[in-house]
Formats: C-alpha cells, structure tokens, sequence
C-alpha cells in the first residue's frame, strides 16, 4: 500500500511546480486578498547551514516568477546561457533559478545535494504562518518536481534533514520519484557528545535518497578500504592484492601457504585458468611477484588507487564542518557547515567512474559542495563541475567574525560577509587556490523575466 500526503495547499505546490517543469511560464504577481498564497517558510536563522541556505522569500515574490521566464544573467545585466559544463554560482533566489536552469541543465544533472531549511521555526528567511509540516511540503514539492527535471536519467538526489521532517520528506519524495524510485536512507553521524541533552544524544543526520529512474542507477561506491595495501609503481599509487588466487576455499592453518603460485595454476585449476591468469597478465591488471624460497611467484592485482573502490556503508561519519573552514582562513564565518568529507563521499559515491558528472545544490550555504567537488576531482583528477545556488541574504552567524576579503585585484581588506552569497563565492575562490589551482567558476545572477 502507498501513503499520499495530503496537506491543505498541496494542490497548489504542485501546479505550480508543474507549470514551471512543462515550461507554460507563470502566472503574473497577483497582490492583496485575491493573492494565491505561495510556498514559504519561517524567519529567522538559527545558524545552521541546512536552515539558512533558502529562496529569497516575500509573500509576493515566491512562486510568482512575473510576466516572463526566468533567466539568467552576467552581473552586468546580460542575459547568460552557460554551458551545462561550467562551474556556476548562481545568486538569488532558488526556485527561478531552477526554473531558469531547464534551459542549459534539463536532463544533465547526475547528482542533486541539498540540505534545504529544517523547519525548526526559527531557521529560515522565510515567511510563515506557524511552521508547520504543510509549509515546509508546498515549499519543497515545485523544487523538487524541478530537481527532478534538471536530472540524468541516472540521476540522484541526496535529501539531507533531521528528524523533524524526516518522514514527511520521505512521502513527499515517494510521490514526486515514485516510491519504486527511492534508494534508502544514508545515516550521517555528526556528533559524539551531548552530556546535557534531554532523553539522549542526538549524533545523527538523514540523508534519503531517490533516482530518477532506480533502474539505471549503479551502485554507490567509495574507495577501497581492505587487508590490500597501497604501494607506488612506476610513479602511481596502486592497491596491491597479493592473495587474489588461492590453492583453495576455507580455513588455512596457521604457517600455511594459502596462495596459488603462477606456476602451481595448471596443476591445480588447470589449463583454462592459465589462460585467463595470462590474458590479465597481458592487460597489466595483473603482475608476477617472486614469493617464498623456492622461487615461484605469486599472482598480485593491481589497481590504480583512484579506481579501488567497494560498497558505501551507509552509515557515514563526518564530524562537524568548521575544521574545513578553518585551513581556507574562514574559521568562525558560519556556524554549522557541512562537512566536505560528508558531501564529498555522496557526491564520488555516484560518480566514482563519471570525472565529468554534474553535481548540483540549490541551498548552497557557504559553498561545501564546491569543495567537496573539488576534493573528488583531486582525487582522480576528474573534471566534475558543480552548480550552486544560494541566496543573498544577510550573514547572521553568532559566530560570523571579520575575515581578510580578496577582491580580485590582489588587494586584500578585513570585511564581514554582509551576505551568505559573498561568502559562498568567497570560499570557492580560496578553495580553489588550495586544492584547486586554476579552477574557474562563473557568478550570474537570477532574473525573474520582470
């Protein structure tokens, strides 16, 4: 049996985000009691990356895109279609910006990272009427049913949220995918302690996850972690498998040899193995090592270390977000960000063997999914690009200090961020020196086609 959502406004969310996806243009902004009420959310900021990453929100302007379509343009004014190719930072709000994507990104996207606002009633610059579940549902649902048009036919999308709207979100996703669709729940550990909480230690996040089409989807992987151990070779990083051929199954005695010599194979597997053996030997996949006294050799794979991969758990541990920050000068600018190593591991575990994959988030906070790009790309010197969309709202982190602002002309001044934007394109731009030299990336902005 399937669970339907039913939230008073559902009716509308969806229209409008269908209207969006089919590209019949919105509805002109209609003011004063004949308004439609659009999809909006609280005010506030509690500081959180996830709560204060969100869609320039105004009774008016949220969901009432104007006469036109949205597009988007050089800061300049000029209107701008980048290629789907290219690292973009685009500034406004999202759901126009989405909007404005279909028409460079539909159906380029292969993975979709957001961790969108809360709903804890005090964590969003948005406006509200009692954050309840059905403002965070009619919210959600236009730029979901847009996140799903902007994705591959292989695309997925990781929801990242606490337990206040866990299972909401759940349904809602099962009904926008389809609940044939959904992938599972990833656990994110974030916490150890928490001495003084209520009933127990809250340590962990929600990650659920969807495929546009789940039959399309490979598995989710990440590097290889096992008793095989890493040795340079002719000046590459290998994973070194001493043991892949064995005499036979079992339990060996302790002193025993457990593995097949190259020139024990004929005897024991016979004459097909040898051949196989061979034909692997030939590729380079497998070499020869001398092993033992007697001068035989033992078979050993090899695989270049960025190509070594297993199963993700799905429980991942990545503790905090500000200990990224702190190497890139940044420390103490904004309270709770995500952890790279967190985003990194979704972002590689579905593009592992796709370098040139798209990886989009349009609640980009301070910029983690860039750098987390940036570190799978180093990894194996991919050239994955990433689409971040983030609000310009106002920076109001009780921990946000004065940091040394570049401005592009290698003058340097001490500033606060006045917006969360300016923060975004700032930590890109010093994430990129360090782990990124050369790494360009395009800032437009979103115009709502007024």
């Amino acid at each position: 049996m399937t669970t339907v959502l039913e939230w008073t406004g559902k009716a509308a969310a969806f229209a409008l985000g269908r209207r969006l996806v089919d590209g019949a243009g919105a509805e002109p902004r209609r003011s004063g009691a004949g308004r439609e009420p659009g999809p909006h959310l609280g005010d506030g900021n509690s500081g959180r990356e996830g709560h204060v990453r969100a869609s320039r929100g105004t009774p008016e302007g949220d969901g009432r895109l104007g006469d036109g379509r949205p597009h988007l343009r050089d800061v300049d004014g000029t209107a701008r279609l980048p290629d789907p190719h290219e690292n973009l930072l685009v500034v406004g709000d999202n759901l126009p910006a989405l909007t404005a994507l279909l028409a460079t990104h539909r159906g380029q996207v292969k993975v979709v990272y957001i961790d969108p606002p809360y709903n804890t009633g005090n964590a969003h610059t948005y406006k509200d009427h009692g954050h309840d579940h059905a403002s965070w549902l009619s919210f959600m649902t236009p730029r979901l049913l847009l996140a799903r048009e902007l994705m591959r036919e292989d695309g997925v999308l990781f929801l990242h949220l606490d337990d206040k709207e866990s299972a909401w979100a759940q349904l809602l996703g099962h009904e926008i995918f389809g609940e044939d669709n959904s992938l599972g729940t990833l656990i994110h550990q974030r916490a150890k302690g928490g001495g003084n909480a209520r009933s127990f230690v809250r340590g962990h996040d929600y990650v659920h996850v969807w495929a546009r089409d789940a039959s399309q989807v490979g598995p989710f992987l990440t590097e290889k972690k096992s008793p095989a151990k890493l040795e340079v070779i002719d000046g590459r990083r290998m994973l070194v498998e001493t043991d892949v051929l064995r005499a036979g199954f079992g339990r060996y005695a302790r002193g025993s040899e457990r593995r097949l010599m190259y020139e024990d194979i004929v005897a024991v597997k016979g004459e097909g193995k040898l051949v196989e053996v061979d034909a692997k030997l030939a590729s380079g996949e497998y070499i020869l090592r001398p092993w033992g006294t007697e001068g035989k050799h033992a078979v050993v794979r090899v695989t270049p270390a960025e190509k070594a991969s297993s199963k993700l758990y799905s429980i991942i541990k990545a503790l905090g977000g500000q200990n990224d920050l702190e190497p890139l000068g940044l420390a103490g600018v904004f309270s709770y960000p995500k952890p790279v190593e967190l985003v990194k591991a979704l972002v590689a575990s579905q593009t592992f063997f796709d370098p040139d994959a798209i990886v989009l988030d349009f609640f980009a906070g301070s910029g983690t999914t860039a750098q987390a790009v940036m570190a799978a790309n180093e990894r194996d010197q991919g050239s994955r690009s990433f689409v971040l969309v983030q609000t310009p709202e106002p920076l109001r982190s009780k921990t946000a200090k004065a940091v040394v602002v570049g401005d592009g002309t290698g003058r340097t001044s001490d500033a606060e961020f006045p917006t969360i934007s300016e923060l975004t394109a700032e930590r890109i731009r010093r994430a990129a020196a360090a782990h990124s030299p050369g790494l360009d990336f395009t800032q437009l902005e979103v115009s709502e086609g007024e």
